[in-house]
């Protein structure tokens, strides 16, 4: 069909419409159907029918609106067919903006269509938000006509359409839309607020009454707020959903990062907001998916630090917060801190933040509980690393349990609650909980669809620290193969090579194993040793364990020089570095220390076998049996036969055979909660292990500390002075030392000493 054949005078339908008067003042008249419009606009039998149509629908039949555009394009050079958004809105001229005002029943209905033009699209959530806005605009003609009423009317004149097989319940015509979202301003005769004051009311009170698990309409209501500019309900709702916002809705990191800069300059809380988008956006475009789940397990958010909200805290004392940026500010400074290992400013810094928040007073709102969990799970991971293990479980299981009240079907923060807890479980060893939390965490992140956890490091990491609990070797050599291909996370340090190299002694390779914590970059044994983080007696424990599983007495001997004697770690490694050189007295003090102080059961129960091990080696077999009881005991409180496996295999065949038909292998099974792990069976694989103990007591020659560090000393190219220099003597002093050592040994000369130390090995 032909423009000319649209235009049929005699065609009734050609009639004009009567005119509602403020309606046709701003828009100029409409036509009812499409041969009226081509009638009406001027050299429409220029433009072919699918432009004409296009014209028809973007202006909504409004032929004032369709007939100037279409002159701005000739005169612009613009092919007919633009659809450039920024260029249509240019060529729309400043008379064409409306002017709302009047408390006509006209202008409560150009109002209300002002609020619907403001949403990029109107669905049902949005119908509702703006009748929402249009009740706290408080506009003077509401009394007399609803917004129900005057939606209906706007349908009638065509400025609200209804499309088909969408979400969407109307539509705004296109040019109509971008005129009526120039109005920034009304008179007060027509309302008490502008439209975005009105819609940002709304939208405030809407998410306000949302809980914290609902996500309907969320998507449109960051939509709304990039539109209306109303970033406080950004903040709002990262300080309400955090990280989970990106699952609730995909455009929030757009919307995060179009924050203006002059806005973050004075908000903390979007400041984080912000970088957490630019993160996600930066692993969904290296991960090439829009998958949320999958982009959100990829993203390491645990290690944004701001280093321009650094020190603000505390910087400006008279600087006033509100309760959720002490939240944030605290929890952002705290891990900064963490991150460079500096535990114990961290917790310092946590322990004044929360006493900030204390000081707002009552009459002042706390923080959100999302951003209190949040700080409550730094903390949590603060006292995990610093090694006061019962305190982070019990911070950790208060993140836990917000989530699954609170926020049950998001994933932040119960995933990486879970994953910490288990993580302070390893530490602390109670086996059976860091199962517990794993599984869950695991079942958790299925039911998000994540195939992976967002710290699946740490669950690996913890997992197969489990499996090597239970010495279940193949399963630990299925973990091993993922743990490279895990997100990498520098709060572990040395952990994943320390649980390698006991899987390596395990396997009957303790000398690879003992390379590859000396060749580490992550465990470096001499700056470690001078942590006095409790966390870090545990990796000791088992670094101490390697070496001397593979017959490094010399590795063993330096490590514990170098240990100050007031750090957690230091009774566990010189007890061990005792039984290598068969010295009781000193194995009882240091492993006494270790019963009698607080490093949990985990630490108690390889303090139990060395004691157990040098009674054996020593023929006392009963008194053996006996300290192993204790041994049982313990790894039944930890979960693990951890202790056990750290026996030399003459004193672990003997003592497991012993004390076969003891009920304590029943209470030890039994906390596996795995029906397959049975007394009979851990006992077969404790007897399966190979000899984890390469160094055979020495109980020939007895030699102080101090002797031991000179005979290893002298076992190197280093000349005597320079030996000398390293243990603060002069050189006559060091030759002194070297006769007594000599005579000691029964041995004539350096080189004589050297080799009876190597046959000693």
């Amino acid at each position: 069909m032909t423009n000319s054949q649209l235009r049929r005078p005699d065609d009734p339908t050609t009639a004009p419409v009567t005119p509602a008067s403020e309606i046709d003042s701003r828009f100029g008249p409409r036509a009812s159907s499409l041969e009226s419009f081509a009638e009406a606009v001027e050299h429409s039998d220029m433009l072919a029918e699918s432009d004409l149509e296009q014209l028809f629908t973007c202006s909504g039949g409004r032929t004032r609106i369709a007939d100037i555009l279409r002159r701005a394009r000739v005169n612009a050079g613009s092919s007919v067919t633009d659809t450039d958004s920024d260029r249509i809105g240019a060529m729309l001229p400043p008379e064409l903006t409306p002017v709302v005002n009047g408390a006509t029943r006209e202008a409560a209905a150009l109002y209300l269509l002002a609020l619907f033009s403001a949403a990029p699209r109107v669905t049902s959530e949005i119908v509702h938000l703006v009748h929402v806005a249009f009740a706290a605009a408080k506009v003077t003609a509401s009394a007399a006509s609803s917004p129900e009423d005057l939606t209906s009317f706007l349908l009638d004149q065509g400025l609200l359409t209804i499309p088909n097989g969408t979400d969407v319940v109307f539509t705004v015509p296109p040019l109509i839309r971008r005129l009526m979202r120039r109005v920034i301003a009304t008179e007060s005769s027509t309302a008490e607020k502008t439209p975005r004051e009105a819609l940002g009311a709304a939208i405030a009170s809407k998410f306000g009454r949302m809980r914290p698990d609902d996500r309907s309409g969320l998507v449109e209501i960051v939509d709304l707020v990039v539109e209306t500019r109303h970033w406080k309900v950004l903040e709002r709702a990262w300080a309400r959903r955090s990280v989970n916002v990106f699952l609730d809705a995909p455009t929030a990191i757009k919307a995060y990062l179009g924050v203006p800069e002059d806005v973050l300059a004075k908000n903390p809380i979007l400041t984080l907001a912000r970088s957490a988008a630019r993160r996600i956006d930066s692993t969904r475009l290296k991960l090439g998916s829009d998958v949320g789940p999958t982009v959100l397990a990829a993203t390491d958010f645990d290690s944004i630090v701001l280093p321009e909200l650094h020190g603000l805290l505390f910087a400006e004392p008279d600087l006033v917060l509100t309760a959720d940026e002490v939240a944030v500010l605290t929890t952002l400074e705290a891990r900064t801190h963490r991150l460079n290992k500096d535990y114990k400013r961290a917790l310092t810094l946590l322990d004044a933040g929360r006493e900030r928040l204390r000081r707002l007073g009552e009459a002042e709102p706390g923080p959100t509980l999302m951003l209190q969990a949040e700080l409550n799970l730094e903390h949590g991971r603060n006292l995990s690393a610093a090694g006061h293990f019962p305190e982070a479980t019990a911070m950790l299981q208060r993140v836990v349990q917000f989530a699954e009240i609170y926020a049950p079907n998001s994933p932040h923060p119960l995933l990486t609650g879970l994953v910490e807890a288990g993580l302070a479980g390893m530490g602390h060893g109670r086996g059976s909980d860091m199962d517990r939390s794993l599984t869950r965490a695991r079942q958790n992140a299925a039911r998000f669809g994540m195939d992976t956890l967002p710290d699946e490091l740490t669950a690996r990491c913890v997992e197969l620290m489990r499996s090597l609990d239970r010495l279940e070797l193949t399963a630990a050599e299925r973990l091993l193969e993922g743990l490279d291909s895990a997100k990498p996370t520098g709060s572990l340090g040395p952990i994943p090579d320390i649980i390698r190299s006991l899987h390596l002694v395990y396997q009957g390779r303790a000398s690879i194993a003992a390379k590859l914590l000396t060749e580490s970059t992550h465990v470096r044994f001499l700056p470690m040793v001078s942590v006095s983080s409790a966390r870090f007696s545990g990796v000791l424990n088992i670094a101490s364990f390697v070496l001397m599983a593979a017959g490094e007495k010399k590795a063993l001997q330096e490590l514990g020089d170098h240990l100050n004697p007031h750090s957690p770690g230091y009774p566990i490694v010189k007890a061990r570095q005792a039984l290598a050189f068969g010295q009781h007295d000193l194995l009882w003090s240091e492993t006494g220390r270790m019963l009698t102080g607080d490093q949990g059961p985990r630490l108690k129960s390889s303090a139990a076998a060395l004691r157990a091990d040098i009674l054996h080696h020593e023929g006392r077999a009963d008194e053996a049996l006996e300290a192993f009881i204790h041994v049982l005991d313990y790894c039944s409180l930890t979960s693990s036969v951890l202790a056990i496996a750290q026996l030399s295999k003459q004193t672990r065949d003997a003592l497991v055979s012993a004390s076969a038909d003891h009920p304590g292998w029943t209470a030890l099974a039994r906390s596996f909660a795995d029906e397959e792990v049975t007394p009979t069976e851990l006992q077969k694989r404790l007897l399966d292990l190979p000899e984890s103990s390469q160094t055979v007591p020495d109980f020939q020659t007895d030699l102080t500390p101090a002797e031991l560090s000179l005979l290893f000393a002298i076992d190197s190219p280093k000349s005597v002075a320079q030996i000398a220099r390293e243990f603060g003597v002069v050189p006559g002093t060091l030759k002194n030392r070297l006769s007594a050592l000599y005579r000691k040994l029964g041995v004539r000369n350096r080189t004589e000493a050297v080799a009876h130390a190597h046959r000693r090995r």
